[in-house]
């Protein structure tokens, strides 16, 4: 997006960016943080938050039912980084820990023993027991 100027204020952000903002702190509890404020990392948060996150806001599909869809296809695409942003959130939007573990073992009959053991390594790490 040549020419694309990421240092907006947010009186400068489109009206599905500031949706999709308030959409993710309703599922995660708190703002998403990429960890850097460059070009790279804003452009990829206005276009996250304008038609990914945005879409979170749409009927049909709770919050909780958006986080289990969300964990299977992260397990089924081998994407441990969004695997743990929904793992994180699951508590929030409804689901216990049964809950999530069940998940995972479905997925594990789909997506096979490796990528279903990998998120139960992650799920572990994050929501086991201390």
């Amino acid at each position: 997006m040549a020419g694309t100027n990421t240092n907006k204020d947010t009186s400068e952000r489109s009206e599905k960016y500031l949706l999709g903002e308030k959409m993710v702190v309703e599922f995660l509890g708190k703002p998403y943080q990429l960890g850097r404020s460059d070009i790279f990392s804003e452009t990829l948060r206005e276009y996250t938050f304008e038609h990914t996150l945005s879409s979170y806001a749409r009927p049909g599909l709770t919050f909780r039912e958006r986080n289990l869809l969300n964990i299977a296809l992260f397990i089924a695409t081998n994407r441990e980084h969004e695997l743990r942003i929904n793992l994180l959130s699951t508590e929030r939007n409804g689901l216990s820990k049964e809950d999530t573990a069940e998940a995972i073992r479905h997925c594990m009959l789909y997506t096979g023993m490796a990528a279903g053991r990998d998120a139960f390594l992650v799920a572990s790490e994050l929501l086991g027991e201390k």
